[in-house]
C-alpha cells in the first residue's frame, strides 16, 4: 500500500484527533496487557512515517499505560485504546490479540484503512465496550451480527464513506441482519452514527425499530444510508434527541409538523433528499425549538415562504439552499439572531429587496443569497469597518444600481461575488484596495463598466487575491496586475480589450495562474517574446489573433483557439504537448497544411475540434482509432480528402462525428457502429459512393443523421425483418443522393423521438465531458423554409425529415401522421405520386412543408389549414387541382408556394376558378404513362438534339481540361432552362453540381 493513500486520512485525522475524551489514569500496566498490545502492534500494518502512536510502542517502555492511545484502569486493565488515524492498513482477523483486550470500555479505530475488508465477528468478547468508533475505516460487506450483542454500548460510529464521493470503495451494508435485527439489544446506545452504511434492505421501515429500541437516543446520524419513504413520525417518541442527521438519502412526501416541536433538538440536517417537498411547516410560537442551532434543509423540493424562526435565537447555520421557495423575506425575520455565522438561500425563487437587517447580524461571516430574483439596490452596511462578514454572494439577481460604497469597506471580507445582476455605474478597479483580504472578485454580467489605473497601481495596490473575473465588463485595456504572486484564476472575457496580450499577463502569479479567459476580445496578436505557462485552462476563442497557432505546455486540460485568424500549419509536435488535454478547439481559422500525426499521442482527449478550416490531406488513421477516448471529433469545412481509413474500435466512446464538408470519398466504415453512444453523425457534402448504411440501424442513441449532398444511392429499406432505422432520431437529412424506391410507410413508425410530444423544457443535444465540466454544442446545418440554416445549438425538440432531390416515388405514407412533434418535412424533388395526405395535418407543430417538384395530384387538403406553426410552404410544380384552401395563415403565403399547378386557384395565385374549368379534366388521368419515373417526359426531341448536338461539336475538346470545364457549365444552364421552360423545375431543387448531365438526365 503506497503512503498516499493516507495522505487524506492523515489530514482529517488532524481534525478528528482527540474527539473522545479518555482521561488517563496513572496506573501500572500489567504484563499480559502489555504482551497483548505488543503482539496487535505486531500483527498490524502500518505506515511508520506517519503513525504517532503504534510507532512509539516498544518494549524499553515497560508501563504500557503511558503509551500513546491507551488508558488503563487503576489496577492496570487496559479499558481505552485509540488508533484512529494511525494509517493501518491490510485487514485485521479474529486472531488478533486485539480482541483478548477483554476490559475494553472505550475502542477508536476511525480513519484507517482496513481494505474493504468485513468487520471481524470477534468483536464479540469485548463485552465491556461502551463506546466503539470504526468510522471511515474502510470495513466492507455485512456488519456482522456479532456488534449488536454488544449490550453495553452507549455510541456506535460504523461510518462509512459514502458512495457518491468514492464510488470505487464497497458499501458497508446492514442486510443480514437488518436494522431492526440490529438495534434491538443494542437499548443502551444514546449516540448512533451509520452514515455511508447501506440500509435500504430495511424498506421504508427504517423509522419504527430505531425509535422502539433505543428510547435513550441523542444522536441520530443516518446520511447517504440509501433511506427511502416518508419521515417517520414515530422518530418524535425520542423524547431526548438533540441531533438528526439523515442527508443524503432517498426520503420524500412532506415534514411532519410535530418535527419542530422538540425542546431538546439542536441539530437538524435533512439536505439532499431531492423528493423531499411541501411547505415547510410553521416554526412553533410557544418556547419550542429554542435550542436549535443548526438548521440544514438544501436541495430538496420544499416550496412556499420562508419559515418565521424567531424563536430560534441560538441558530448559528440556516441553510435552505436549492429548494423552491418562493416571496420575500420580512425585514424582521431575522432581527436578534446574535449567533447566526451562516445564511445560505442560494438556488430559490425569493423576490423582493433584501432585508438590509441582515447585514446588521454582528456574528455573520458567511452570506449566500445567489440565483433567486431579489431585486432593487443592495443595501448599504451600517458599520460596514467592523462586520465580521467574510464571504457575500449576490450573483444572479436582479439589483441595480451601484455597488454600494459600504462594500468596500469590508475588511475582513475572502470572497465577493456580485456577477449576473443588473448593477451599473462606472467603477474604479483600484477602489478596492481597502479589501486587504479579498481573495476572490467577481463583477462579471452587469452594466458596469470598469475602468483602469494603468501604470499607477503603485498608488492604490491591488489586493494579492486568487480569483479575478470581470467578463463583460466593457473593459478597454488589461487591468495592472503584474504585481498578482498568487492569482490562479484570470477571466476578462466578453470585453472590448484590444491590441496585443502583453508577455507579462504569462507571469501573472509568479507559476500560480491555472485558468485564463481572453476569449470575445478585440486582440489581435502576442506580444513576444512570450512564454506560456503550466495553465490547465487557456482560452483564446473569438479574437482577430493571427499568425502562428501558440504552442500550449503540457499541463493543459482545455485549449480553445478557435474563431480567430490564425493562418499557420498546425505545429507538427502539437500533441506532444497536450497529453492531458481534454479539449482542443482551433475551429474558424484560417490553418492550413495537413492534420499531424502527433495529435493522435493526446490521448486523453474528449473534444477535438478542427472544423471550419483549409486543412488537407487525408484524416489520420490513428485518430479514428484514438476514438476511444474521444467524445467529439469535428473535422467538417476543411478540405480533407481520401477515404474515412481505419476501425472504430468496439469501445468507441464517439458521441458526435461530424466530418461534412469536406472531399472524403469511398464508403462509409462499417465499424462506425462500434460507436454505441454517437448522437450525431454528419457526412454531408462530400463524394462518399455508397449504399444506405443500414448498419446504423442497431443504434439506440442516434438522433443526428446527415448525408445530404453525396453519392449515395439505391433502396434505404434494410434487408432483414427487424431492421428498422434509429427509434432516437430527430434530424434526418438525405438530400441530393440518388436514393430510389418508395417509402416504407412503417419505418415513420420507428422515429419515437418525433412521435412524442414536445418536451416542457428545452434542451440542447450536447456532449458533456465531466471531467472539465464542460458542455460540447453540437452544431449541424439544416434546409429549412427554402434556405440553409446553421443550428449552433441544437435543440432535441427540432426534428427535421429532409429526403428532397433524390428519386424517391410512390405515394406519401399516411403513417407520417404520427410524427407528432416533427417540425420540417421536406420531400421536394422527387418522384412522388397520389395525393397529399389529409391526416399531415395532425403534425401540429410543423413549421415547413415542402412536396414541390413531384408528381402529386388531388386537391390540397383543407386540413392543412389547423397546423397554425406553418409558416413555410411550398406546394409548386405539381399536377395539383381545385381552390387553394382558405383559413388561418393559408392566405398569407405567397404565389410561388403554388405556381407550377395549373389547376390551382385562389386568391393566392390571382386567379378565379372558374377560369380553369376546362383545363382540370387534363390533370385526372389516374393511370400515368408506364415510363413515368424512368425518364423525364418534359424533355422534347428538339431539347435532347440540342444537347446531344452540342455535345458532338464539342465533344473533341474534351481532352482540354479547360473546355471541358465550360462544356459542362453552359450544358447546366441549358438543362434548367429546359426544366424551367417546361414548368417542371424549381430553384429549390439546384443541385451542387451536374458532372454528368446527360447521365443525370
Amino acid at each position: 500500500m503506497s503512503n498516499s493513500v493516507f495522505i487524506p486520512i492523515f489530514i482529517i485525522t488532524i481534525i478528528t484527533t482527540c474527539c473522545v475524551g479518555i482521561v488517563p489514569i496513572n496506573a501500572q500496566c500489567l504484563e499480559d496487557q502489555r504482551s497483548l498490545l505488543l503482539q496487535l502492534k505486531n500483527t498490524l500494518e502500518f505506515n511508520s512515517e506517519y503513525s504517532t502512536k503504534l510507532v512509539q510502542w516498544n518494549h524499553h517502555n515497560k508501563d504500557c499505560c503511558l503509551w500513546e492511545g491507551i488508558t488503563c484502569s487503576k489496577a492496570g486493565h487496559v479499558t481505552g485504546l485509540d488508533l484512529s488515524g494511525e494509517f493501518i492498513y491490510g485487514g485485521i482477523d479474529n486472531s488478533s490479540s486485539l480482541f483478548s483486550l477483554r476490559f475494553l470500555q472505550s475502542l477508536n479505530l476511525a480513519y484507517n484503512y482496513f481494505n474493504h475488508t468485513q468487520i471481524p465477528s470477534a468483536f464479540i468478547n469485548l463485552t465491556s465496550l461502551t463506546y466503539l468508533n470504526l468510522s471511515y475505516s474502510v470495513f466492507g460487506g455485512q456488519i456482522p451480527i456479532e456488534l449488536s450483542q454488544l449490550t453495553r454500548l452507549v455510541t456506535l460510529d460504523l461510518s462509512a464513506f459514502n458512495t457518491y464521493l468514492f464510488p470505487d470503495i464497497p458499501l458497508l451494508k446492514l442486510e443480514n441482519p437488518n436494522l431492526n435485527m440490529f438495534v434491538q439489544n443494542l437499548t443502551q446506545l444514546t449516540e448512533l452514527y451509520l452514515d455511508g452504511v447501506d440500509i435500504s434492505a430495511q424498506g421504508y421501515d427504517w423509522g419504527q425499530p430505531i425509535s422502539s429500541w433505543l428510547p435513550n437516543l441523542r444522536v441520530l446520524s443516518l446520511s447517504y444510508c440509501n433511506l427511502s419513504g416518508p419521515i417517520d413520525s414515530s422518530l418524535l417518541k425520542l423524547q431526548f434527541l438533540s441531533v438528526i442527521r439523515l442527508n443524503g438519502n432517498y426520503l420524500k412526501g412532506a415534514l411532519p409538523g410535530k418535527l419542530f416541536h422538540s425542546q431538546t433538538l439542536q441539530i437538524l440536517d435533512l439536505s439532499g433528499n431531492a423528493e423531499l417537498n411541501g411547505s415547510l411547516p410553521e416554526f412553533p410560537q410557544n418556547g419550542k425549538l429554542t435550542q436549535l442551532a443548526y438548521l440544514d434543509l438544501s436541495h430538496n423540493m420544499f416550496t412556499g415562504a420562508m419559515p418565521w424562526l424567531q424563536m430560534s435565537k441560538n441558530l448559528t447555520h440556516i441553510d435552505l439552499s436549492d429548494n423552491n421557495l418562493s416571496g420575500p423575506i420580512s425585514f424582521s425575520q431575522f432581527e436578534g439572531f446574535v449567533n447566526l455565522a451562516y445564511i445560505d438561500l442560494r438556488y430559490n425563487s425569493f423576490t423582493g429587496r433584501i432585508p438590509s437587517s441582515l447585514f446588521g447580524l454582528p456574528s455573520l461571516k458567511q452570506l449566500l443569497l445567489s440565483n433567486n430574483h431579489f431585486d432593487g439596490s443592495p443595501p448599504e452596511i451600517p458599520n460596514a469597518s467592523s462586520s465580521m462578514l467574510e464571504t457575500l454572494d449576490l450573483q444572479g439577481n436582479k439589483l441595480e444600481g451601484e455597488i454600494p460604497s459600504s462594500f468596500l469597506d469590508l475588511k475582513s471580507l475572502n470572497f465577493l461575488y456580485l456577477s449576473s445582476n443588473n448593477l451599473n455605474g462606472t467603477i474604479h478597479l483600484e477602489k478596492f484596495h481597502k479589501l486587504v483580504n479579498l481573495t476572490d472578485l467577481d463583477l462579471s454580467y452587469n452594466n458596469l463598466s470598469i475602468e483602469t489605473v494603468g501604470n499607477h497601481s503603485g498608488l492604490y495596490p491591488f489586493p494579492q487575491i486568487d480569483t479575478l473575473k470581470l467578463v463583460s465588463c466593457k473593459l478597454r485595456n488589461f487591468p495592472d496586475l503584474k504585481n498578482q504572486t498568487k492569482m490562479s484564476d484570470l477571466d476578462l472575457s466578453d470585453n472590448q480589450i484590444g491590441g496585443e496580450i502583453p508577455n507579462w499577463i504569462w507571469k501573472v502569479g509568479h507559476g500560480s495562474l491555472s485558468y485564463l479567459n481572453l476569449s470575445l476580445n478585440f486582440l489581435e496578436n502576442l506580444q513576444e517574446q512570450y512564454i506560456i505557462p503550466s495553465l490547465l485552462i487557456l482560452d483564446l476563442h473569438s479574437n482577430h489573433l493571427r499568425g502562428k497557432l501558440p504552442l500550449p505546455l503540457d499541463t493543459a486540460l482545455y485549449v480553445d483557439y478557435s474563431s480567430n485568424y490564425f493562418s499557420s500549419s498546425i505545429p507538427v509536435d502539437i500533441g506532444n504537448n497536450m497529453f492531458f488535454a481534454y479539449l482542443f478547439s482551433v475551429a474558424n481559422n484560417n490553418l492550413t497544411g495537413t492534420i499531424p500525426i502527433s495529435i493522435c499521442n493526446a490521448r486523453n482527449l474528449k473534444v477535438l475540434d478542427m472544423s471550419n478550416n483549409s486543412l488537407s490531406g487525408p484524416i489520420p488513421l490513428c485518430l479514428i482509432e484514438l476514438s476511444v477516448t474521444l467524445g467529439v471529433l469535428n473535422l467538417g469545412k476543411n478540405r480533407l480528402g481520401g477515404n474515412i481509413s481505419g476501425t472504430f474500435k468496439k469501445n468507441c466512446g464517439l458521441e458526435t462525428l461530424d466530418l461534412h464538408d469536406n472531399q472524403l470519398k469511398g464508403k462509409v466504415p462499417e465499424s462506425i457502429s462500434n460507436c454505441t453512444s454517437l448522437q450525431v453523425l454528419n457526412l454531408g457534402n462530400n463524394q462518399i459512393n455508397d449504399t444506405f448504411p443500414c448498419f446504423l440501424n442497431n443504434s439506440t442513441s442516434l438522433r443526428v443523421l446527415v448525408l445530404r449532398s453525396n453519392m449515395f444511392h439505391g433502396g434505404i429499406k434494410c434487408p432483414g425483418v427487424n431492421k428498422s432505422w434509429p427509434p432516437s432520431l430527430q434530424i434526418i437529412d438525405i438530400a441530393s443522393n440518388n436514393f430510389f424506391g418508395a417509402l416504407t410507410p412503417k419505418y415513420f413508425l420507428k422515429w419515437k423521438a418525433m412521435m412524442d410530444d414536445p418536451e416542457p423544457k428545452v434542451k440542447h443535444l450536447q456532449s458533456y465531458i465531466e471531467d472539465i465540466d464542460f458542455y460540447y454544442q453540437d452544431t449541424v446545418t439544416v434546409r429549412n423554409k427554402g434556405r440553409e440554416m446553421d443550428l449552433v445549438k441544437i435543440l432535441t425538440v427540432f426534428t427535421v425529415i429532409d429526403f428532397s432531390m433524390n428519386n424517391f416515388n410512390g405515394n406519401i405514407p399516411e403513417t407520417i401522421r404520427e410524427l407528432k412533434s416533427l417540425y420540417v418535412l421536406n420531400l421536394s424533388c422527387n418522384a412522388l405520386t397520389g395525393s397529399i395526405p389529409s391526416s399531415l395535418g395532425n403534425l401540429k407543430q410543423l413549421g415547413s412543408l415542402d412536396l414541390s417538384v413531384n408528381k402529386l395530384i388531388g386537391k390540397i387538403p383543407q386540413e392543412l389549414t389547423s397546423i397554425t406553426f406553418l409558416s413555410a410552404l411550398n406546394l409548386s410544380y405539381n399536377k395539383l387541382i381545385g381552390k387553394i384552401p382558405s383559413g388561418n395563415q393559408f392566405t398569407t403565403f405567397a404565389e410561388t408556394s403554388f405556381k407550377g399547378n395549373a389547376g390551382l386557384c385562389g386568391l393566392q395565385l390571382n386567379k378565379s376558378c372558374s377560369d380553369i374549368a376546362e383545363i382540370v379534366p387534363m390533370f385526372k388521368d389516374k393511370h400515368p404513362h408506364p415510363e413515368d419515373g424512368k425518364k423525364w417526359e418534359f424533355l422534347s426531341a428538339a431539347s435532347v438534339g440540342y444537347v446531344v448536338g452540342v455535345g458532338f461539336v464539342i465533344g473533341p475538346l474534351f481532352f482540354c481540361e479547360r473546355w471541358s470545364k465550360w462544356y459542362w457549365k453552359h450544358i447546366d444552364r441549358v438543362v434548367l432552362w429546359i426544366v424551367n421552360q417546361k414548368g417542371y423545375g424549381s430553384r429549390n431543387c439546384k443541385r451542387k453540381a451536374y458532372k454528368k448531365p446527360i447521365q443525370r438526365l
